[in-house]
Order: structure tokens, then sequence, then C-alpha cells
């Protein structure tokens, strides 16, 4: 029959009203009847692409009124579905039509040729959430959905994977609901019989009003500002091209601004995308310039997120003190690209006198303009300040204090890291953390807008909307004196713009029973009693690689002071570490675990650019010697390191630490004194390298070593024989030589001696057998001459 107004059907009517009803339901009924006989004669206008046939057609070939409905399971399995759903998100009141869509898709392999759709008004109003959420989402179906409205018999031709929407209009006579049903949202089913037999079903919701007016929902509407996972590149900032994309005509940048663009909405705002396009000066896209420039205009409310939209609650399970933030922007930031006006840098001349030459005028230049710092880049005049936006559902009790430590004041949660106390009223948004405060998404309004918003259909759009417009009904007629204010998101990981965002908007915009708030409205809420702390966690595979990120990044920070410039090694890897610690990557666990290894591999380049060359083996064949060992570096500025050799051995004895200075992308060899002490043999020297307070750098590298030092006083010893021998010979040897001379000389005087002198020889001379030995008696004494005196005495004889 035809849906009634009749108070058993309509519990949530005032008694008062239930009394006047059953003194007319007589009289009631039989106009209903009348009028039920009336309408059957009346065409039902629907879309081009479903002409109806005649009644008494469709009653001949398919049967209304249906005993049961199909589960779920079995609509799936059929191959036909059916979406309902009202065709304006506006309310419906007295003596006005209901106009509703039907969209038929045909998954089947044969044609669809006739069916007939019947409607239905749900026999209760929908005054809880439970009973809404039973109401669209029923665990079993059975008899009919409630008061039967419309019966649409349809002559169609729906082929093999094609769908078709229908658009029906619902009298306001059989919708069955008077002014004395009161306002608040309303269920309404549909069923579709094939001529098969085959039959599916959807439901859907509006809300009915009489136009009085209920205290209206605040709801703050929370859109985040941020770009897909691996958009940055290892620096940690979206290049130029990258940019040029997303705040194109078509960029997911600027499609997000055109939906939210002085809408009421907050904004999370990513500062990668601020700074980003702020360091690249002048070489900057105009598109994306554009694009910030218009943002800072908007009227929207907005806070900043975490650098790269990194997963707060990640960070601190992961065992991060405190949150991570920017270090430094200075490695990045290139001088050149920021220069201002056009300037004449040449003085202004007196004009020429008629007639002479005309000089040429000076070439104009660009006037050099201060670089931003690091905070420039960074500087936003966000409406709201200390909100953290963790992962949902992730966040664990412990990670509040670290929250609260790095100075945020109020956290977004979802709805599943609180537990609500049992109640059919719907709590604010804000809730007590202890040290910080927390603002609780609705999920069930959330769940329904982030559908609409992602919807690829009209139908679907409209079904999703009806939902959300019947949630927020339901907790406006909650207590309709007392407001209530809500809080909802749109999704942060979605590798693109929803579709339909900024529709979305505007129709939850456009529902007189909500009206816009803010991140402050949303804070002043007064907190639900009962309301407890859930305790969650991330996955564990997440944690742990989250651990690894920062453990390489701890590594790299110690390995940083033996740079001469350390913020060119921790600045970018710290913002890399941000951008792999994006909430946007919890939807892609595969390609986060890529990004993640190839950043592991190349700051492992990173900590064994500095390295040991030398290899051995060297061979030790003296007391003390210096053994050259070859350091190198191929990071592009130069580091300074302190050399350690310890010997594996007592063979060697190794002097102390040596710091060395290596060039950028160079070699250098240092002497490391050795002294060998006691026996032969092979020793391993164990070289490491660590930062001048202390890190180790790398692994140590060994260097063989044969020690023969015992060779040095062997070949001394051998050395000095030689030498004795070489010389000795060589005095033997004169000695021989000048003793020849000698006696050839003395022969040779002998043999030319006069033969009287001979004969004159005394007695006392002795006669030599040549021999050396033989002494030789003294020769006498040569005869005297006589003297000046002797000759003038001639007497004298």
């Amino acid at each position: 029959m035809v849906a009634e107004s009749i108070p058993e059907r309509r519990p949530v009517l005032p008694a008062s009203s239930r009394a006047v009803i059953s003194r007319i339901r007589m009289p009631l009924s039989a106009l209903l009847v009348s009028l039920l006989a009336a309408a059957a004669a009346v065409v039902i206008p629907v879309s081009a692409q479903a002409a109806a046939p005649s009644a008494t057609h469709a009653a001949a070939t398919v049967s209304s009124a249906p005993a049961s409905l199909p589960t779920a399971e079995e609509a799936a399995q059929s191959g036909i579905t059916l979406v309902l759903a009202p065709a304006t998100s506006a309310a419906v009141g007295p003596n006005q039509d209901l106009p509703v869509t039907a969209t038929i898709t045909n998954s089947t392999t044969s044609a669809m040729t006739t069916a007939q759709l019947d409607l239905y008004l749900a026999e209760d109003a929908l005054t809880t959430r439970s009973m809404l959420d039973s109401w669209l989402r029923p665990e079993a179906t059975s008899g009919t959905p409630g008061d039967l409205m419309l019966s649409q018999p349809l002559a169609i031709t729906l082929q093999p994977g094609h769908s078709t929407t229908i658009d029906l209009t619902v009298p306001a006579a059989s919708i069955g609901l008077t002014t004395a049903n009161p306002w608040g949202a309303r269920g309404i089913a549909a069923t579709l019989t094939s001529a098969d037999g085959v039959r599916v079903d959807a439901r859907s919701t509006f809300v009915w009003s009489l136009g009085e007016s209920v205290a209206p929902v605040t709801l703050t509407l929370v859109v985040p500002i941020t770009v897909p996972a691996g958009s940055a590149g290892e620096n940690g900032l979206l290049s130029a091209e990258t940019l040029a994309t997303l705040t194109g005509p078509l960029g997911q940048l600027t499609r997000k601004l055109d939906a939210t663009f002085d809408r009421p909405t907050t904004l999370a705002i990513d500062p990668m995308i601020i700074a980003s396009i702020r360091i690249l000066g002048s070489s900057a896209p105009a598109s994306a310039v554009n694009w910030l420039e218009r943002l800072a205009n908007s009227l929207n409310d907005s806070f900043a997120l975490s650098y790269a939209d990194a997963d707060i609650a990640l960070e601190a399970q992961a065992g991060a003190p405190a949150l991570l933030a920017p270090i430094s922007f200075d490695q990045a930031i290139d001088p050149t690209l920021f220069t201002g006006p056009a300037v004449d840098t040449e003085p202004t001349e007196a004009p020429a006198a008629p007639g002479a030459p005309v000089a040429p005028s000076p070439t104009p230049t660009l006037s050099p303009v201060v670089p931003p710092t690091s905070a420039d880049l960074l500087d936003w005049n966000y409406s709201t300040t200390g909100l953290g936006w963790p992962g949902a559902g992730t966040v664990s009790v412990n990670d509040l204090n670290v929250f609260a430590d790095s100075g945020i004041g109020s956290v977004l949660l979802s709805s599943n890291n609180v537990n609500r106390p049992d109640s059919t009223l719907t709590p604010n948004a804000a809730v007590l953390l202890g040290r910080t405060s927390g603002l609780v998404s609705d999920s069930a309004v959330e769940t329904a807008l982030r559908a609409a918003a992602s919807a690829v259909s009209d139908d679907t759009w409209r079904a999703a909307m009806a939902e959300a417009s019947a949630q927020l009904a339901v907790v406006a007629a909650e207590q309709p004196a007392t407001a209530r204010t809500l809080l909802a998101t749109f999704d942060r990981s979605s590798s693109s713009t929803p579709l339909r965002l900024g529709q979305t908007i505007q129709a939850v915009n456009e529902l007189t029973w909500q009206k816009s708030g803010t991140i402050a409205d949303a804070r002043a809420s007064t907190p639900t009693a009962g309301t407890n702390f859930a305790s969650r966690s991330e996955p564990d595979t997440r944690t742990a690689t989250a651990q690894r990120l920062l453990s390489r990044e701890a590594a790299l920070t110690a390995f940083s002071s033996s740079l001469n410039d350390p913020l060119a090694l921790t600045g970018p890897q710290r913002l890399n570490v941000l951008t792999l610690l994006s909430a946007s990557w919890a939807p892609e666990p595969v390609a986060w675990e890529s990004a993640v290894a190839a950043s592991m591999t190349g700051s492992a380049d990173i900590l064994q650019s500095i390295t040991v060359t030398t290899k051995g083996p060297v061979n030790v064949v003296s007391s003390k010697v210096d053994i050259p060992v070859s350091l190198g570096n191929s990071l592009n500025q130069a580091v300074s390191v302190r050399v350690q050799v310890v010997p594996s051995n007592g063979r060697l004895l190794v002097g102390g630490v040596i710091d060395a200075t290596i060039d950028a992308n160079s070699a250098r060899i240092v002497n490391v004194p050795v002294t060998a002490a006691v026996g032969n043999g092979e020793v391993t020297l164990r070289v490491a390298l660590s930062t001048p307070d202390g890190t180790p750098i790398g692994a140590p590298a060994e260097i063989a070593v044969n020690v023969r030092a015992d060779w040095e006083s062997l070949g001394t010893l051998l050395f000095a024989l030689l030498v004795v021998l070489f010389f000795g010979f060589g005095i033997v040897r004169n000695i021989i030589r000048r003793r020849r001379e000698r006696h050839t000389k003395i022969a040779d005087q002998d043999d030319s001696r006069p033969v009287e002198e001979s004969a004159q020889a005394t007695p006392t001379e002795q006669v030599t057998d040549g021999s050396p030995d033989t002494p030789v008696a003294p020769a006498p004494p040569a005869p005297r001459a006589p003297d000046s005196e002797d000759a003038g005495d001639g007497s004298r004889g």
C-alpha cells in the first residue's frame, strides 16, 4: 500500500499528535484509498532512457510487492546493481514532491529488457545514528523494507556492461508524511525486479522538514594541501618541473586550491610546497608563483603540517625524542637566483650639446638581493598554530608526551583513537588528553564526505551526499536546542585530488542544518565527559623501517663532524628523511620500502666515501720505518680524519693517532711510523678512520705486512765484511806492488854501479840475496871534499 502517516509507524511523533491522528484515521484511510486508485492511472515521467509501459502490461510480466529482498551476496552475484539517491540534498516538506534517481548497471552477459522499480519509505524515522547505519547497511533483509510509495514499470533495453539513470518523482501525497511528523532523517528504499526474477535493492535517505529551525551542527572541514608520495627529490624539495605540473591548469595543487579557495574550509598546508617554490627564486615556474600568491590571498583558515606531511606518530614510535624539523636549506639556496629590478650601473651624464654624437646608453643590470634564509623559506601566516595531525588511528599514549614536548597543543585524531561513552548523543570534537587536547573527527560524516568527494559518477556522489546530509540531520535532531561541534577531514594520502571536492564542500555548505566552523570553533567546544584515549600504534613493519631511517640519519650526523661544512650533508639528509616519513606513503607500502631502500643505498655510499686504499702486502726490513697509507675522499668537500693503526701482534709497534685533512675528490698519503719489536713474521695492520671527535668512519681496513727486521743487522754485517775485504785486499795489493817496485829499483841500481866501486867494497859489507828480510850493511861514508882552507894550504897533503 501507499505509505501512510500512521502514528504507530512513526514513533517520533509526540503523544498529542498521535491522539489527533488516531481520531481521523478512518476518514484519512478512505481518502488515501481514493488517492491510490487515482494514482494508478497516472503516468510517472522517466528519463528518455527508460520509457514506462502501461501498468497493465507491467503487472502481467513483473511481480510487485516482493515477499523478501535478496541478500547483499545474492545481489552481487546477480550481476545487476542499483544505486538510489534523492536528486537533491535539500530537505523535503509537506506538499513537496520527492525527486529521486535510480541508476541501474547491467554486468551480466545478456540484455535486460523489462523490469519494475518499487520505492518504499522506511517505517521508522531514523532518530539515532545507529538506526541510520542499520538502515543503510542492514545485516539481513526480509520482507518489504517499508511502505510502498511508488511502483514504476520500466520497459528498457539495457545491454551488458551498460548503465542507465532513471529520474523518478514521488508525489507529495504518496510520501505519506504530514505536518504531524517532526523534522529529521527518513529512509527510502528501492527494489528492482527483472522479468526473469532477478531482484536487487538499494537504500538511501532524505531529510523531512516542516520549516522549523533547529540548532545547526557546527562542522569544521579540514582539507590537506599536500602532494603525492614520492613527488620530492632526494634533497627533500620539489623540482621546478614537478611544481610546473602540480600547479598547471590541471595540476593537483591547482584543483585543490580551486575547490577550497575562500570556501569555509581549513587548509592543512605542507610547508615543503611553500619552501620549494620560494627557494627557486627567479627560476620558479610562473604557475607556481601565481599559485602561492593566490594561496596567500585566500581567506581560508589554515595550519601547518609537519614538513613533507611527515607522520608525527610514526616518528615518535620509531624513537625520535622530539618531532623532526628541517635543519637548514642553506645548501640548496643559489644566490644568483635572487636579484632585484634592473638598474643603471653608470652615472647619469649631462645632455650632449646639439649636433654632438650621442653616447650609447649604459646597459641596465639586475641589482643583487639578499637571498632568503631557512626561516624565510618556511615563514607563513597560519591562522592556527600548535596543531598536529598524525596518521589516522595510529597514535599511542606515549606519543602524546612527544607531541607536547615538541610544542603541539592540540592533536587531530580519528574516532578509533578514543573511546566514547555509550550514549545516543553525539559528542563534540574536543577531548582532553592530559598535557595536550584532542580534536576527534566524526568517522561517519567523514566517511560519507570522502566518498562523495572521490565519487566518479553522479549517482554515487548523490548517494554519498545523502548519507552525509542524513548524518548531520540526525545529530542536529538529537538535541534541537543545543548546537553540536563536529570535525571531518578529507583524505591526505590520496595520490590525486578528489574529483568532486569542491562540489562536495559547496553542497555541505548549502545544508541549512549545519554551519561552517574553524579549528578555533572545534577547540572551543565543550569536551564530552567520559571520553578516554584509546592507544593505538603503527604497524610493526612501518615502525621498523622508520627506525632504520632514523638510525641512518644519526650515523650521517655523526659522520658530518669530519666535514668542513656539516650542514651540506645534514640539511638535505633531514629533508629526505621527512619526505620518506610522509603519511602519504601509508597506503603504498611496497613503493615506500623501495624508496627507503634507495635512500639507504645513497647514504651508505656517503658513509663509505672516505676510504683506505692501501692494500699491501708491505715488507718491513728495518727496525724503524714509515709505512705509507693512502686515504681517498670522494666527497665534494674537504674532510678531516684521524688515522689509528693497530697491529695484530707484537712484532710491530705503531706510533700514535695521526690527524689528516683530505681535499675534495682527492687522495692523500699519510706515513705511519712503525718499529720492529721481536721476531719476524706476518703482521696485519688494522687501519681505523674516525672523525675528529672520535666517531668511527666506515669499517677498518687491513694491510698485510711482512716483518724481516733482522735483515738489517745481517745486511750491515755483510756490508761491513765486504768493505773490510775490499779495502783489505786493496791494501795488501798495494803493499806487494810497492815492495815489488822497490826491489826492482834496487836491482836496477846494482846493475849500473862501476866495477871499481864494487871492488873497493869494505870487508864489513854484506852481500844480500835480494830478499827484503836480508840485512844490508850501511855504506861507508863518502870521501870528504877538500874545503877552501885546505885548498889554500898547499903543504897539507
